[in-house]
């Protein structure tokens, strides 16, 4: 800290006052400019270029929160049904609606881009159940659209038999995505929804041989839908 004799605050600020030439009557000069004031009010005027472009990049997108930006390939993996979904968005959540419809016979792909065949079978739709067709995956089509799941009772398995491989020749262990049921083909595409979670799986074994049990869950596919117990649960299988 700089603790010499203060300098006046007028050669500092202001400059220092003197007489006009030929009139006697004093003058202030120009006040000085100090470097770190300079410095300051370009650092505040570039942060303030900064939030302007920020605001017009997001007032240009329309304000609509969509999970892809210009240029940009990534899309998140969201829960089917934290957002509403339209023309242009991606991620994890899109990939489950088009395995639902899928399931229900749609024309849909089964990648995780919303793109104008999913919009187009999203009209279909809701035209078939009385919504407003606007290829919106909003609350009320997406309610409909997981009523369209089938209700049936689920278990799951895993500890004893990891390591050993399924009916379908799958090595199981406790990363194993899967299911079992007792006669849909190796590898059939399904989704399924317990509470407000969502799991796409594909059939890897046989069974369940419990009475009214259809689906087996494997440790993994029962934890990411917080499955603990013999419960109901939804399911959409593409057959």
């Amino acid at each position: 800290m700089y603790e010499g004799a203060a300098r006046p605050r007028a050669e500092i600020e202001y400059g220092r006052r003197r007489p006009a030439p030929g009139t006697g009557r004093p003058v202030r000069e120009r006040p000085l400019r100090r470097p770190d004031r300079i410095a300051f009010w370009a650092v505040a005027m570039a942060v303030i270029a900064m939030v302007a472009a920020a605001t017009s990049a997001h007032a240009g997108s329309g304000g609509t929160g969509s999970s892809r930006t210009a240029g940009s390939s990534d899309c998140p993996e969201m829960r089917f049904g934290s957002r509403a979904l339209d023309l242009g968005d991606c991620g994890g959540d899109v990939r489950t609606l088009h395995w639902i419809l899928k399931a229900k016979s749609y024309g849909v792909p089964l990648g995780k881009d919303f793109e104008s065949p999913t919009a187009r079978s999203v009209r279909r739709f809701q035209r078939r159940h009385s919504l407003r067709s606007d290829g919106v995956v909003g609350r009320a089509t997406r309610k409909k659209v997981v009523r369209t799941m089938t209700k049936s009772v689920a278990t799951w398995y895993g500890p004893g038999f990891f390591g050993a491989r399924t009916a379908c020749g799958q090595r199981l262990s406790r990363k194993t995505i899967g299911v079992a049921h007792r006669n849909l083909p190796c590898g059939t595409r399904v989704t399924l929804k317990y509470h407000s979670r969502y799991v796409r799986a594909r059939v890897i074994d046989r069974g369940p041989y419990t009475s009214g049990v259809r689906w087996d869950l494997t440790q993994k596919t029962a934890r990411k839908l917080n499955l603990t117990t013999t419960d109901t649960i939804r399911a959409a299988p593409i057959r």
